[in-house]
């Protein structure tokens, strides 16, 4: 029904550094693939009219967590990934953003696998640092959003 997409969320993530095939292909090679896809409609050097690029990073990518390098890592990737992307605004006519999130409480830091088992607790003491929920997120999403309209 709808004629075109303005804006591509990409939020897919895991969190299991003992799945790290599975981990690297979700949280990096998923969003460069999907922002892929997006780019044959919206490059303008094809004609297309432009976009916007939201990509669901963290703040592992700037401060990773030990305890699950591979996650972090790829946060890190995707990160990397956005921010080139954003220096291509003025040739593809796509605008890119990461929006890095904190600890969110969601299903993955309940529990999950720290790399090589290094710290069996590590969902427990993840949860001792300040956290918020998925509402917070969501909130504070939309008004990062709404400051760049």
């Amino acid at each position: 029904k709808l004629k075109t997409v303005d804006l591509l969320i990409n939020g897919a993530g895991i969190l299991d550094d003992n799945q790290i095939e599975r981990t690297i292909a979700v949280n990096f090679t998923g969003t460069v693939n999907t922002t892929t896809a997006i780019m044959d409609f919206w490059d303008k050097r094809k004609g297309g009219p432009g976009g916007v690029i939201a990509n669901i990073c963290s703040v592992t990518g700037f401060n990773s967590i030990y305890q699950v390098p591979v996650y972090s890592a790829s946060k890190a990737a995707a990160l990397s990934f956005t921010t080139s992307l954003a220096k291509l605004a003025h040739i593809t006519g796509v605008t890119a953003y990461s929006i890095n999130p904190g600890i969110t409480k969601t299903v993955l830091v309940h529990k999950f696998n720290s790399w090589l088992s290094v710290e069996p607790r590590v969902a427990e003491l993840l949860l001792e640092h300040p956290t918020q929920t998925t509402l917070q997120c969501a909130q504070n999403f939309v008004k990062a959003i709404d400051a760049y309209q």
